[in-house]
């Protein structure tokens, strides 16, 4: 019971640091992404909030099981390069039994992994398409004079100047779709018709090319319509997610991918149990401590196999791969720990 609870001692004091770590880049990652947002919808400052709450379970996710293997590796191999685990293997203690003190957190994650990536992941995502949804239902649109880059379903949109009141002055729109082209107008003003964001433009002129020329149109009022009603798929249950990976849609493929690399992720901490102390448990006086960059190396080569086997062969990869990365993980231990100690 000592042994163990100095092993899970010795493996908080790296699991936190390097998980709070992880997560404050996730956070300012997320962020960059959310604030993206502004340049189409106008949120307020709590509703950005809301929808870093809605990203929680998605980088959450990510952030536990690589903080989790590099923690159990770290902290092993601490442990030998001090002299306290050559002590414990000479005072009779065998590597197996760090497998089997790490097996029950192992499982831990593992289960925590499948609600987060099951279960919240889809809920969040739904809700997040969701909140999105109903704020350009209330066509709250956020466009600024001056900037470059800002949408209006396919148009970017440059204003010269913007009033309080949804009304711009001198605007320029440019689509690349085969009938876009570009509109200039002196005055423009955004509305919402039930579900339909219109836009109307007043005293302006269209640009279109054609296959030997540009075609010139003049206009007193030209009114531009894009649908904004909510797409059915952000009013899914958790089932009816996933069950769109089962048939032909237009999001089975990434649906499928998904499904297969959330499944393979969170087998990740469980799969790998033998990895810890094949990485870990070093001899000090023979060897030296490359286990940062082993630790990279497998955690890249796993994390690869997963990417191909999530594009390529998502269902059969699900069970393929963990049970090649376990026998992987159980023979390299075998070679190289287990006959030392």
């Amino acid at each position: 019971m000592r042994i163990k609870n100095y092993l899970f001692h010795s493996f908080a004091q790296i699991f936190f640091p390097i998980f709070f770590v992880l997560f404050f880049i996730a956070s300012v990652v997320i962020f960059i992404r959310i604030a993206g947002v502004t340049f189409v919808v106008q949120i307020s400052f709590l509703e950005l909030l809301f929808l870093y709450f809605y990203t929680l379970p998605l980088m959450l996710f990510f952030v536990i099981p690589l903080s989790f293997f590099v923690a159990c590796v770290l902290a092993l191999s601490r442990l030998s390069f001090d002299y306290e685990l050559p002590v414990l293997f000479a005072l009779g203690m065998n590597p197996v039994q760090i497998i089997r003190i790490f097996l029950p957190i192992a499982l831990l994650v593992s289960f925590s992994l499948f609600i987060l990536s099951l279960v919240l992941t889809p809920l969040s995502d739904t809700a997040y398409k969701q909140f999105l949804e109903e704020r350009k239902n209330s066509i709250n649109i956020n466009l600024q004079a001056g900037e470059f880059g800002q949408k209006l379903g396919d148009w970017l949109v440059y204003v010269q100047k913007s009033k309080e009141d949804s009304t711009y002055e001198n605007i320029v729109l440019l689509s690349f779709a085969k009938e876009g082209g570009m509109i200039f107008s002196q005055n423009a003003e955004i509305v919402n018709q039930m579900g339909v964001m219109e836009a109307v433009l007043k005293q302006g002129a269209i640009y279109r090319s054609r296959e030997d020329f540009v075609e010139k149109i003049l206009f007193d009022t030209l009114i531009l319509r894009n649908s904004i009603t909510v797409a059915d798929e952000v009013d899914l249950g958790v089932i009816r997610y996933w069950q769109r990976a089962f048939y032909e849609n237009d999001r089975q493929k990434k649906t499928l991918r998904n499904l297969s690399m959330y499944v393979l992720m969170s087998l990740f901490p469980l799969t790998s149990l033998f990895f810890f102390p094949l990485l870990g448990v070093k001899n000090p006086r023979y060897q030296k401590n490359y286990t940062i960059l082993q630790v990279m190396g497998v955690i890249g080569i796993f994390y690869a196999l997963m990417y191909l086997c999530a594009n390529y062969l998502p269902l059969l990869g699900m069970l393929l791969l963990p049970i090649l990365w376990f026998l992987l993980g159980y023979f390299a231990f075998k070679r190289v720990v287990g006959k030392y100690y």
